[in-house]
């Protein structure tokens, strides 16, 4: 135990003697958050997903199953909700929405037969100038026949019935039909607004001798997803592109971004690539974009370093740039091009600015801007263990005892309160922050199998835990949030 304390009594010394540091927020992607919500099977796409990624304050889950429903156990409801100046509707359909025009739309569930309309039944609590929308796309062999939309609100806090013809009628049939619901008219006003609620079931076609087999009209059957996010880091695009790998340089975990399919103004298919930041761009902000966040940081002389794999699908390259600001205007900026490599590779990239900044904004991208080639579709990046050379050391380069299924810390991550289980008896606990200093020890004379400790007055993020049952020391990561 004396062995491993000096050793951490070294490290913290050598870099408290660099003077001021800045750490990037979870640069060594270990820590992540997790949330998972229900969404109607079948119906992947909805406005749950885009709250965890596409909004810099937190709302909750915003399409929800419900009761009373109007025939059987469940119906669905969606909200256009609002927080910290930004409105989300409340959403969900069968297909990717990749841009506001329904005909460009693919995908869908497959379906033979022409109906003549669309009915079932609602309840809204109407907000002056919104109503809720259904649209209704019908295509065959990937070709666009017609798109319906109806718009329906009121107040009704008792089911009412809706019924919608079909006009003009379907000129031929069909191979497959996309389905979707808003709780806000956007095409009145793109984010809806806010406090507007609609609850739907019993969704069917009408004129026809049977209903999709995937349709699941009755909202009955229900799906669960769970999706991770890594902490402190902002998704800018296709959130689904961005992922948690265990491929990692050091530590548990890595970043991985992927370029993916999307479309210009003009619905022309293009790619685009997967990105992070440590800041954003606000919704809605026209041809008049500027980056917002980052973190603190004022040093000229310096030098961001990392690790990378990349795997580009054609003449791709992704990047790593900084965006420098003071009082928030960008005054300079750095970017380095990462080119194809199957093993880690590591990155020294210096700058020497002409100015001090107080801010930083880190951004990762999986392709370059110009990079927009349908074939460069499937291009991927892992990136690891990313600090400025003067940050201090991140945890994972620390020393850490191989698992043992004995050893049992729980919640974690937690609030601060963490119980600590041991079959062989616990004698001390010790913790320590990421610059290796101890912050936290507790000796247990009886040397009990279950005990908890108090770091709710320690500031959130991830620290080391040390256990010691009188002969051999098990380490685990704990995380404060």
């Amino acid at each position: 135990m004396k062995k491993f304390l000096l050793l951490f009594s070294l490290v913290y010394i050598a870099f408290a003697a660099i003077g001021q540091t800045y750490s990037i927020p979870n640069g060594n992607f270990e820590t992540w958050n997790a949330v998972t919500y229900d969404y109607p099977q079948n119906y992947p796409y909805t406005s749950n997903y885009d709250l965890l990624y596409r909004y810099q304050t937190p709302m909750p889950s915003n399409v929800v199953k419900t009761t009373p429903a109007y025939q059987g156990n469940y119906a669905v409801q969606l909200k256009t909700v609002a927080s910290g100046g930004d409105t989300a509707i409340g959403y969900f359909i069968n297909t990717n929405p990749q841009n506001g025009d329904p005909g460009s739309w693919r995908g869908g569930i497959p379906y033979t037969q022409s109906p003549t309309g669309i009915t079932g039944y609602y309840k809204y609590n109407k907000v002056t100038g919104d109503s809720a929308t259904i649209f209704v796309v019908f295509s065959k062999d990937g070709n666009h026949l017609q798109t319906y939309m109806f718009n329906f609100g009121g107040n009704h806090s008792d089911y009412m019935q809706f019924s919608f013809a079909f006009n003009p009628p379907l000129s031929q049939a069909p191979d497959s039909v996309i389905f979707g619901v808003t709780s806000s008219n956007i095409m009145v006003k793109q984010n809806g607004v806010a406090g507007s609620v609609l609850t739907i079931d019993a969704v069917s076609f009408t004129g026809v001798i049977s209903q999709p087999t995937m349709m699941n009209g009755d909202f009955e059957a229900w799906d669960s997803q769970t999706t991770y996010k890594p902490a402190d880091w902002y998704i800018n695009g296709e959130s689904s592109v961005i992922s948690r790998t265990t491929d990692a340089k050091k530590g548990d975990y890595a970043v991985k971004l992927v370029t993916y399919l999307g479309t210009d103004k003009n619905n022309n298919p293009l790619a685009r690539a997967g990105q992070i930041a440590t800041g954003y761009y606000p919704k809605n902000c026209g041809n008049n974009c500027n980056e917002q966040g980052g973190f603190k940081y004022s040093l000229q002389n310096d030098a961001l370093t990392f690790w990378y794999k990349y795997y580009p699908s054609a003449d791709d390259s992704a990047i790593v740039f900084l965006n420098f600001k003071k009082n928030g205007n960008s005054v300079d900026w750095k970017l380095r091009t990462l080119h194809a490599s199957a093993d880690y590779q590591f990155v020294e990239m210096p700058f020497n600015l002409w100015q001090a900044p107080d801010t930083v904004i880190v951004n990762i991208q999986s392709s370059f801007w110009n990079d927009t080639l349908v074939s460069s579709v499937g291009s991927y990046l892992i990136i690891d263990e990313l600090q400025f050379k003067s940050q201090p050391i991140l945890y994972a380069g620390l020393p850490k005892s191989a698992p043992d299924i004995n050893l049992t810390i729980f919640p974690n991550p937690s609030d601060g309160k963490f119980r600590v289980r041991y079959e062989t008896g616990i004698k001390q606990v010790v913790v320590y922050n990421l610059l290796g200093k101890q912050v936290y020890s507790k000796d247990f004379p009886d040397q009990e199998k279950l005990n908890e400790i108090d770091l709710t007055k320690f500031q959130k993020g991830v620290y080391f835990i040390e256990v010691f049952d009188g002969t051999k020391i098990l380490a685990q990561k704990i995380v404060i949030q």
